[in-house]
């Protein structure tokens, strides 16, 4: 859905669970300017700019099981 990646629909994931951006970063193995880079790029490409807002578009497609 979104068009997104399955890195991406990972991002997603760990947004919709309440990480931070380091948090992001830290189970990535990145910087976290990179998970930030990430995130926001999945939020351009879902059309939301919150993070509740992409943990409903994650549950509302059923991407938040792995």
């Amino acid at each position: 859905p979104g068009g997104l990646s399955e890195r991406e629909v990972e991002v997603l994931r760990l947004v919709a669970r309440g990480l931070s951006n380091q948090q992001i970063a830290r189970s990535r193995v990145i910087s976290r300017r990179t998970a930030e880079h990430h995130v926001q790029h999945v939020y351009t490409k879902i059309g939301h700019s919150t993070r509740a807002a992409a943990a409903l578009f994650a549950m509302e497609h059923d991407l938040l099981r792995d």
